[in-house]
This record gives structure tokens, sequence and C-alpha cells, in this order.
């Protein structure tokens, strides 16, 4: 299963009012130095990303509508780069931008909105320059920085987002039950050593408190993970999320899609 565009090293091809959907994988995928203008087209209904620029590439993307995608809107990572200016991003099942390895693209005047989990999410020691953008009506937030992520920011509007993170976290809630182990909403983790947790575990700062109270645990860091102790998958039951759901892909690393899987650590 390929993308429905893919530019590659060094191509730099002008991509202009084009329809782009109902892909089984991303909806264009620009790697290994991949150049390119994509303008003015609209992505959607893509089974993957929308789009993913990744491995040194460095498009631009002007007035695209990238929308009702059943992954991300846009993800980059290992190392991609990427002008993205005056693009409508919404409706996509995860982050809007997901900014992930090493990765330093600009956003300047988007518009990212109604997304089912995050608008932006940054991760992994990547970096970005965010200027004019709207971001609104996110479902678990506007945007997300892990640990050690530095922005630059100028002029944003970050508003009337839903912030459904915080506000589980607030009511005392497990994170798992907002994100399932479909999504990965970034938030303090932890690791329990009573429980024999592994570094492929993380645990959500309510179950800590609650279901881990007294035991020997460890803050890890504030990143993109889904809780294995909501999910059911340690040894302890879970006394916030209710029936578990058996799931052991509980990578909690930013997880950056792939062609093959968007869940799989990379």
């Amino acid at each position: 299963m390929y993308s429905g565009v893919q530019i590659r090293t060094g191509s730099n091809p002008k991509i202009r009012r084009n329809k782009i959907w109902g892909g089984q994988n991303g909806g264009i995928l620009v790697y290994n130095s991949g150049l390119g203008c994509i303008e003015d087209n609209e992505i959607f209904d893509n089974a993957m990303a929308g789009v993913w620029i990744k491995t040194d590439s460095n498009p631009t993307l002007r007035r695209n509508k990238i929308h009702d995608g059943r992954d991300g809107g846009i993800c980059i990572f290992n190392g991609g780069r990427g002008l993205l200016e005056e693009n409508d991003i919404f409706r996509n099942a995860q982050a809007g931008v997901l900014i992930s390895t090493n990765s330093h693209p600009v956003l300047r005047k988007n518009r990212i909105f109604d997304g089912f989990a995050a608008g932006i999410e940054i991760t992994n020691h990547a970096t970005a320059t965010l200027e004019g953008n709207q971001i609104f009506n996110n479902r678990f937030g506007g945007l997300f920085l892990a640990s050690g992520v530095n922005v630059t920011m100028k002029d944003n509007k970050i508003m009337n987002n839903q912030d459904a993170i915080e506000k589980a976290v607030s009511r005392g809630q497990c994170l798992y039950k907002i994100s399932s182990y479909t999504s990965y909403p970034m938030h303090d983790f932890y690791r329990c050593h009573t429980c024999n947790t592994t570094d492929r575990n993380a645990i959500c700062v309510n179950c800590i408190k609650k279901c881990h109270q007294g035991h020997d645990v460890e803050f890890i860091r504030h990143d993109r993970f889904f809780c294995d102790c909501g999910a059911g998958t340690l040894s302890n039951p879970c006394t916030l999320a209710g029936e578990p759901t058996h799931d052991t892909d509980t990578l909690y690393d930013s997880a950056p899609p792939i062609e093959s899987n968007t869940l799989q650590h990379n």
C-alpha cells in the first residue's frame, strides 16, 4: 500500500488543486530530502496521516484543507522541516499536527480546529516556529509540549479548546478513560517499581495517587502515552478506569507514524 502522492530524494514538484482522499495509507508522503510546493489541495479521509514529512524533507504547504483523516492531519518527524502556511487542518482523529524526532518546521497562519485529539503536539527533541496560528475546539487541548521541548511562538491564538486531558486530571479520572489505546494524550507519566513496570509502561498521575498509593513510584517525564494501569496490563487492577481493555501495545514513546502502522514504535 502506498500513499496517494510520494515525493522523495530531492524531488521538487508543484502539486496544486487536487483532491487526495480515501487512501488506505497516507495522503502525501515527503521523505528522504524531498521538497515540493503543495498548494490549494483538499486532503481527507485517508487511513493514516494526511501529510507526512520526514527524513530531512522541506516542502511548502499552503492553503490546503487537511481534514477528516482517520489518523493525524500532518505528521513531521525524523528531522523533517517544512513551511506550513494558511492551511485549514480539522476534524482529524489524532493530532492536527504532530512534530517529533528532531524536526523543526515553521507553522504560520494555519487554523487547526475541531480535532478529536490535540491541536499541536511537539515531542522527542523536536522544535518549531509557530506564528499567527489559530488553534481552537480540539478535544484534548490546543498545544502540548513534551519535556525538554522549546518552541518559538508569536501571535498565536489558542482558544476555546475542550481540554479533555486537564479536565480528566482535575476530576481524578484515569487518562485511559479518554484515550483508550488508540491515542496518546500528553501529560505527566510515571512508573511503579513496586508493580515491576518496565520502560515500556506508563502510568497516569491519578492512577499513581489512587491505585499505586504507597508504592515506590518514579516520575518519568511529560510526554505522549496511554495509561497501562487503566488499560489493565499491570498486575494490579485499576480502580479508576472501570472495565479494562487488555492491550499489550503500550509504548509510551511518541510513536511517529510509519508506513505500516501509526501506533508502532519508530
